[in-house]
């Protein structure tokens, strides 16, 4: 198998894995676990290999996670594209930040898409603001270097191939 083959491969089983972690159902006192994962794994790739991911992959996966979430078509594929446009324009500058304001990026982008979908919520007369979603999106940047670390091991062993 071609190397950019192996690579497009990885990003879609990461992709397609989060999604499933992004349905797990968690009790209500447990809800700020869940941890926007097909948002940081859409980060990772957007700002690690921006040639494999791109605003359709965004768009695409966001409607397969409003399929697998049975929420609004759409919803996660509209917050989901533009804060992957966000991220692809500022790529180049997030990519040589010290891991601290690295992870004050992703905190400002994982709550660009959950203030995409509180405006979308709004719009439909549904908007729930819960300490629950903040706190997720604060985990989220929180374990950013770890799952930043954990996925460039893995994509290294696949680019040694």
């Amino acid at each position: 198998m071609s190397n950019q083959l192996s690579k497009f491969f990885f990003v879609w089983l990461i992709l397609i894995f989060s999604s499933i972690l992004s349905i797990i159902p968690l009790s209500e006192n447990l809800s700020f676990l869940k941890i926007p994962w097909v948002a940081l794994s859409l980060l990772f790739f957007t700002i690690m290999t921006p040639s494999i991911i791109g605003l359709f992959s965004a768009f695409l996966i966001g409607l397969i996670l409003d399929i697998l979430q049975g929420g609004i078509l759409g919803e996660s594929s509209l917050a989901l594209s533009f804060m992957t446009y966000v991220t692809y324009r500022f790529r180049l500058q997030i990519r040589v930040f010290p891991i601290w304001q690295m992870m004050f990026a992703v905190l400002i982008l994982l709550l660009i898409n959950e203030m995409m979908h509180l405006w979308i919520d709004g719009i439909i007369g549904k908007i729930v603001i819960s300490q629950s979603k903040i706190i997720s999106v604060l985990l989220g940047s929180l374990i950013w270097p770890l799952f930043m670390g954990l996925l460039e091991s893995l994509q290294s062993k696949i680019n040694s191939r």
